[in-house]
């Protein structure tokens, strides 16, 4: 992971996402691109020639604010990307140069949050958002889904409260599925530099797919020792929660799914409760 980016707002649990996007990156001697989305009146979020979008709710976010206040809102979300960036020893850079490692580059954009998302996510390794409230609409929720649905990239969902580092102690969400797999292969260089990992399979392993101990193997062979926690599987997110916690661990990785490929903005029960009903930071790869 060598590109990590952040939505920037000039919000509080913006100011979280940052923090954990500059201590993650110095870990991984990444380089942070911060992104400030600008509406536009005639903008729409709707596009027939894309996958569906983030509903039209973000149209009315910023509907009644004048250009001046759009502006206003623009400079305190690039004050406080460059603020964070200074603080944890990024240096700040226009453009990128080859041989620059460890850099802090920002930019604004005019559009929806899928449509900017759709663009500057494919091509970075990594997206931290921080979670909106489970009940909110807008600004938080909007750039939460265009990440997870527009990028096809992992993003990493940060608690607006949570506090201390991310990724020492890793919980892996195992099912046997392409999803999850897929999401252990893009947090490999998470895995690398955590001080312990676990994998907890929730339920019999009778599913087509490799199981628990297929993936401890395969950690194994990239020099990550794992250990293997198996629950009953009656109340997976129950379960997994309680390991967490019993873990300590700071970090769940798991694949996110859908209920219906239909109806993409529907998200599959543990996944959903997973983002919004938790106060847990989850890593997720949705295809």
């Amino acid at each position: 992971m060598k590109v990590i980016l952040v939505p920037v707002a000039d919000r509080p649990e913006c100011l979280v996402a940052l923090n954990s996007a500059f201590d993650i990156a110095s870990r991984l001697d990444a380089n942070v691109i911060g992104c400030h989305v600008r509406t536009h009146r005639n903008e729409t979020s709707r596009d027939s020639s894309r996958k569906p979008l983030v509903p039209d709710e973000w149209s009315n976010v910023l509907a009644d604010l004048s250009p001046d206040e759009v502006s206003l809102r623009c400079e305190a979300a690039r004050i406080l990307f460059e603020s964070r960036a200074e603080k944890h020893g990024f240096q700040l850079l226009h453009k990128p140069h080859p041989g620059v490692e460890r850099c802090a580059l920002w930019k604004e954009m005019v559009g929806t949050p899928s449509r900017i998302l759709g663009i500057v996510g494919p091509l970075s390794d990594l997206i931290i958002t921080a979670r909106p409230d489970k009940k909110a609409a807008g600004h938080g929720r909007a750039f939460l889904l265009a990440a997870l649905l527009q990028s096809g990239q992992p993003v990493l969902v940060i608690p607006k409260n949570w506090k201390g580092t991310i990724g020492r102690k890793i919980l892996i969400a195992w099912n046997q599925s392409t999803e999850a797999a897929n999401a252990v292969s893009s947090s490999r260089a998470l895995l690398r530099l955590a001080d312990e990992v676990t994998i907890v399979s929730a339920g019999k392993e009778n599913l087509p797919g490799p199981k628990a101990t297929y993936l401890a193997d395969y950690l194994a062979l990239l020099g990550i020792p794992s250990q293997r926690l198996a629950t009953p599987g009656e109340h997976a997110s129950k379960e997994i929660e309680a390991a967490f916690k019993d873990k300590k661990a700071d970090l769940l990785v798991m694949g996110a799914y859908s209920r219906g490929r239909t109806r993409e903005l529907i998200l599959g029960g543990l996944t959903e409760h997973m983002l919004f009903h938790t106060r847990i930071p989850v890593l997720l790869l949705h295809h």
